[in-house]
């Protein structure tokens, strides 16, 4: 998390430098109109202007916005209100450099709530606002009641051509900072969607899966035999038990027997399809769901028990050896056990028939018949 806040700053950081790099080139584009116009005081303001945004865009690109930002958020927004009050004052309404402040409004908005909390981004962004009305308020009721200061600073009056061309570049540029900022929110609330559905994502296989060897866990199993039981396909259940895992461990170290359960999960995984089911059910347990009739299962999982003996895993230079015993049992065996059950048993698994109850006897059964073949030699396949 404290990566991701940092990269988000430089991010807003670099996002601000590109701001100042625009900010520079429009205020290029107003020399030159000011020039042309021989509105000499005005070109000089604005040659300060292209000064200070060259010194923000040169420190937000080598060390983003630094300590403080709002320093850098405050002498933009007042570099824009004073450009904007004192070419109004002076030209008058018509030329439209009122605009400035108010469509700049949001992107002050979106840098303090990039480096500030919920509350500083309301206060900052409602002191900012009244200050841009107040003073547009004063400016405005001046220049309507007073006229424009042009003849008052020895400057002429622009032509109607004049204004029409700095009304219409105004409103282009305005038009710009209109799209820019709709461009920027667009981005900010579709990354934003796409890391809440990544953590969405993250937090779903934390809950559904087992950390160390990535199988899923018992959370997801139910959810998983349910769909089962509505798709009604033929499937097979096979709990798996390392063979001697006490003795790896207290032989070996418990990293050992990590390594080993890892190692197991990972054939497992490997020799399983996208439609199965691997869970550790606890310890070195693990249950298997195989879609597939009884003789392809078998064969599957001959094939994982093959591998899992084949397991080539040394420690400390001495070789570990790894073998798993494994309790079998198929779907049709449902009816088995309802058959070989007792009436009130028999009423109870009916009763309960969209419950876990059939899924738990089968369980029970494989668990069981997984005991026999501990009981009996371990490294092998129980199916009856």
């Amino acid at each position: 998390m404290v990566q991701t806040y940092f990269s988000e700053r430089r991010e807003a950081g670099f996002k601000f430098w590109y701001t100042c790099l625009g900010a520079a080139l429009m205020h290029t584009v107003f020399f030159v109109e000011f020039m042309i116009f021989k509105l000499y005081t005005l070109a000089i303001i604005n040659v300060v202007s292209i000064t200070l945004y060259s010194v923000f865009a040169v420190i937000s690109r080598k060390r983003g916005m630094g300590k403080r930002p709002m320093t850098l958020i405050v002498g933009m927004f007042a570099e824009v209100l004073l450009h904007a009050m004192i070419v109004t004052l002076i030209e008058g309404i018509e030329v439209s450099f009122y605009l400035y402040p108010l469509m700049s409004a949001p992107i002050y908005a979106y840098y303090i709530y990039c480096y500030y909390d919920k509350k500083t981004l309301m206060r900052s962004s409602i002191i900012l606002s009244v200050i841009t009305l107040f003073s547009f308020a004063v400016v405005i009721s001046f220049v309507e009641l007073n006229g424009e200061l042009y003849e008052e600073m020895g400057l002429h009056e622009l032509s109607g051509d004049g204004i029409f061309l700095f009304r219409g570049i105004n409103i282009v540029f305005t038009m710009i900072l209109i799209v820019a900022f709709v461009i920027i929110f667009y981005t900010e609330v579709m990354t934003l969607l796409g890391k809440l559905r990544a953590s969405n994502e993250q937090l779903n296989y934390i809950a559904t899966h087992d950390a160390l060897t990535g199988l899923s866990n018992r959370h997801s199993l139910w959810k998983y035999f349910e769909n089962l039981e509505e798709l009604g396909a033929s499937y097979c259940i096979v709990m798996g038990d390392l063979d001697d895992f006490k003795k790896i461990n207290d032989t070996y170290g418990h990293d050992c027997g990590d390594t080993v359960l890892r190692s197991v999960a990972k054939i497992i995984l490997d020799s399983t399809g996208a439609s199965d089911m691997a869970c550790r059910w606890g310890g070195e347990e693990i249950l298997l769901v195989m879609l597939g009739g009884r003789d392809e299962c078998l064969a599957r999982l001959g094939e994982i028990k093959n591998r899992i003996s084949g397991l080539d895993i040394v420690h400390e230079g001495k070789p570990v050896k790894v073998s798993m015993t494994f309790g079998f049992a198929d779907s049709a065996e449902k009816e088995d056990i309802i058959t070989e059950s007792g009436e009130v048993e028999k009423d109870k698994l009916r009763e309960r028939a969209d419950s876990h109850s059939e899924f738990d006897s089968l369980i029970s059964v494989v668990d069981k018949r997984l005991y026999v073949g501990k009981r009996s030699g371990k490294n092998k396949i129980i199916a009856a």
